[in-house]
């Protein structure tokens, strides 16, 4: 019987029909969830299938499409009158097209590449340039794109290559443009030479798939007028605008289709230097087989006509590409001939200093009618300096001693002055600084304090009056390049006014069109008065014209060629080199022109060179033969 007041343990009973309840409940439930998960995929089927199908096939077009850039045509070189140095001539080529030739595996499809590759060339009679390595980097690297397998063919070669390759599915011979330099030697260090562009590191590298680079140039006016200039933004040179070509390919990256669409490059323009023919050629002829250089300016715009360098090279040689062998040969030559002296060639002046040295003197006061004795050297303290002559010149004014090349004279008149007097005139005729040239140039040495203190130490580092003495007759620290040294000649041809030596004339597009004419631009100007420039002017005129001058050999009928020699000695006492000078300017129907030759191992300005820039003058502006 159960106690009064406490509750029961036992379960409350539900009401009818809980249970049914409880599972309808859960139905409902499980049926939301699944109805909400279809509702998700087919709203993300809606998603990939209709709003992202735009995407998708833009994605699958670029996976199959490949974009394979074109470059341009390089752009003509050619002289001021018209002469073609650098251009681009059709060569034969045989090509393998991978996507043809390819077998079940990729070792099967290199060997039968590498066998037709030897047989072509065993049909040809040329070594085989493809190797294992070559074959496995393309086709990891651009199989969609032709594999090179000869190149440059002659008529007779194409005709048995192709007769060999009937055989051999997947090998075209096709028609390409290479470089070309029909004049050979002519002014080959100042053409330069091209190359290809380093893909990696070009600017439109993203923009292509494949990449097939641009022909730049590697040095001389081939690399300066890639760009011209001031006008690289308004007008292109030699390098063209790229096109490309569109090319279908399969999952693996073989091309299936090579002609769904092409956008042609655009060629580059030519361009025309201001060297002239003639000048050039007979520049070249003259200065023959020894180590020198020989600069020919128009003076009154700083154009250079004529720039020859010895010993030189062939640019035929140079393309289609440069033979491992060849180039090697010409860096083993001791002669140097990939130097372009014109520009790069340091030297001592000499003599040819002495008609600036003489300028500083007449802007410090000196008279030119002081005669100064010159007994055959000069004393600096306990040192001798002698001169050209010997036995000494005697007493000498300015003039003649300029005319005589008297060292004694010289170093006399300039005991008053500070190297930092001389040096300033130099300064002011271009040396010591590039003059601003296209190409590839050196900047010379000023001599200076400074400049002598960077190169010794300690006692030897200090200026001395001796130091002073060999910058007056253009020994010591002081060094010029042929240019600088025409351009000496040029400023006082002008009466005191150079320009900036340029060697681009003009630019053309393909059409012959002119886009850009070379404006000249004055460089400086040396110090001091027209009567003491004046003065000068008739002591060069002296050193050709007079009978006893230093440079009397130029002298040439029907011409008043004015000039200056110089030697000056460098090395060992036991082996001296001595380096000949001739600088000179010729005024011929309202044309000036300056030049400069050197030798680097002669015996005198007078014997050496001034013959040789009489003889130029004399066949350019007088003779004017069409076989120079």
């Amino acid at each position: 019987m159960a106690r009064k007041g406490k509750k029961s343990d036992a379960p409350k009973e539900k009401f009818p029909g809980a249970e049914k309840l409880d599972l309808k409940v859960r139905i409902f439930l499980l049926a939301g969830i699944m109805g909400l998960l279809c509702i998700i995929i087919i709203f993300r089927l809606y998603q990939e299938q209709i709003l992202s199908s735009a995407e998708r096939q833009q994605k699958i077009t670029t996976q199959s499409v490949k974009r394979i850039r074109l470059p341009g045509r390089r752009g003509n070189i050619h002289t001021s009158d018209g002469v073609l140095l650098a251009g681009n001539t059709g060569t034969l080529q045989i090509l393998f097209f991978p996507e043809q030739m390819r077998k079940r595996r990729r070792k099967e499809t290199i060997a039968h590449m590498l066998a037709s590759a030897e047989t072509l060339a065993q049909a040809v009679g040329r070594k085989n340039i493809l190797t294992w390595r070559k074959i496995s980097r393309h086709l990891y690297l651009q199989p969609a794109m032709p594999l090179l397998v000869m190149d440059d063919l002659t008529p007779l070669e194409a005709a048995r290559a192709m007769e060999c390759a009937n055989s051999i599915e997947g090998v075209e011979l096709v028609g390409a443009d290479v470089r070309s330099y029909p004049e050979g030697t002519f002014a080959a260090q100042l053409i330069g030479y091209t190359g290809s562009a380093p893909a990696a590191s070009s600017a439109d590298r993203k923009e292509f798939n494949l990449y097939v680079p641009d022909v730049v140039g590697k040095q001389g006016a081939e690399k300066a007028f890639d760009y011209p200039g001031d006008n690289q933004e308004t007008i292109k040179g030699l390098l063209g605008e790229p096109g490309y070509a569109l090319v279908r390919v399969n999952n693996v990256g073989n091309a299936v289709n090579r002609h769904i669409g092409r956008y042609e490059p655009r060629h580059g323009n030519n361009v025309f230097l201001t060297l002239d023919y003639r000048a050039q050629k007979l520049a070249q002829k003259l200065l023959g087989f020894r180590r020198g250089a020989f600069v020919v300016l128009d003076a009154s715009n700083g154009a250079i006509i004529a720039a020859a360098s010895s010993p030189t090279f062939d640019l035929k040689r140079f393309t289609p590409v440069i033979p491992e062998d060849y180039y090697a040969e010409l860096l083993r030559d001791p002669g140097r001939p990939l130097l372009n002296r014109t520009t790069l060639g340091l030297y001592t002046p000499g003599s040819i200093m002495k008609v600036l040295t003489a300028l500083a003197m007449l802007n410090k006061g000196h008279d030119p009618a002081t005669r100064i004795n010159c007994p055959g050297y000069a004393l600096i303290g306990n040192a001798k300096l002698r001169c050209a002559s010997r036995y000494g010149h005697g007493d000498l004014d300015l003039a003649n001693a300029i005319k005589h090349s008297c060292n004694t004279y010289m170093i006399k008149g300039t005991a008053q002055l500070s190297v930092e007097e001389i040096a300033a005139v130099m300064k002011a005729a271009g040396l010591g600084s590039p003059t601003g040239i296209e190409t590839e140039e050196r900047g010379g040495l000023l001599p200076s304090r400074e400049a002598k203190a960077r190169r010794y130490k300690g006692y030897h580092a200090r200026w001395t009056a001796f130091d002073t003495a060999l910058i007056s007759i253009g020994q010591g620290m002081v060094m010029v390049t042929p240019l600088q040294a025409a351009n000496v000649a040029a400023a006082f041809a002008n009466g005191g006014v150079w320009y900036k030596p340029h060697f681009l004339d003009r630019i053309t597009d393909q059409l012959g069109r002119q886009l850009m004419k070379h404006t000249p631009r004055e460089g400086g100007r040396l110090p001091g008065t027209p009567a003491a420039i004046a003065t000068i002017q008739k002591a060069m005129f002296k050193v050709v014209n007079d009978s006893d001058g230093s440079g009397r050999r130029a002298q040439r009928p029907g011409l008043e060629i004015y000039g200056k020699t110089g030697s000056a000695e460098s090395g060992p006492k036991d082996k001296r080199i001595v380096t000949t000078w001739f600088i000179a300017y010729v005024k011929y129907k309202n044309k000036t022109y300056a030049s400069a030759l050197v030798y680097e191992e002669g015996r005198s300005g007078g014997s050496d060179c001034a013959p040789l820039v009489g003889e130029f003058f004399e066949r350019f502006l007088l003779k004017k033969s069409k076989n120079e």
